[in-house]
């Protein structure tokens, strides 16, 4: 990995799956000019993992996960975030929601304390 702690194409990937996400939540909920999205983006790099959180305004629960097939314009994201993040967890507001998502430095182990400290809301 040429002395990089994480691989980029998982954290790309994640981002990507996460931004999608956020984006179809959007629209589905207002024509949002074309220059002003209520989604946000915080990245956390540490020498232990990689904390994204991406933020859109849809506050409804995520809804249960679903099995989509290679070609299937639906129902990937969470099976791909699954496969590529040690822990996601979504967390609500009155005004939207936030999907958090983990993925350790290349032969680290987070601890269970260190992944409830990571999920105390700061």
């Amino acid at each position: 990995m040429s002395g990089h702690p994480y691989d980029p194409y998982d954290i790309a990937l994640l981002a990507s799956e996460l931004a999608t996400n956020a984006v179809r939540a959007a629209t589905a909920l207002h024509p949002w000019p074309d220059d002003i999205w209520p989604i946000g983006v915080e990245v956390t790099v540490t020498d232990r993992y990689v904390h994204l959180a991406v933020s859109d305004p849809d506050p409804e629960p995520l809804s249960a996960r679903q099995m989509g097939g290679l070609l299937a314009e639906n129902g990937r994201g969470l099976v791909i975030i699954d496969q590529h993040a040690l822990a996601w967890w979504p967390t609500y507001t009155e005004h939207g929601k936030t999907v958090h998502v983990i993925v350790p430095a290349s032969g680290v182990i987070l601890t269970a304390a260190e992944l409830a400290e990571i999920r105390e809301p700061r």
